[in-house]
């Protein structure tokens, strides 16, 4: 079980290239000005889940939006 902070759980688990990445693994954004401040969960062919806001609108996203693409920081893994 993961807690904290999106930070607090970039500092876990091990980190993964982009390119290797596999359901389930975590992609960390820098989306407010500040490492590692959003999260989402990689589901594959280039897509993650994630809630943008706290509006509880959860959507799916691809990595190479023009957004998310500028702003990835790291993925990381937390499986063997």
């Amino acid at each position: 079980r993961l807690k904290g902070s999106a930070a607090d759980i970039a500092r876990q688990g091990r980190a993964v290239e982009r390119t290797q990445l596999r359901l389930g693994d975590l992609v960390f954004f820098n989306t407010r000005n500040a490492p590692y401040s959003h999260v989402g969960i990689y589901i594959g062919g280039q897509r993650f889940v994630h809630a943008p806001s706290s509006n509880g609108k959860v959507r799916i996203d691809l990595l190479s939006n023009s957004y998310f693409a500028q702003r990835f920081e790291a993925a990381r893994t937390y499986f063997d």
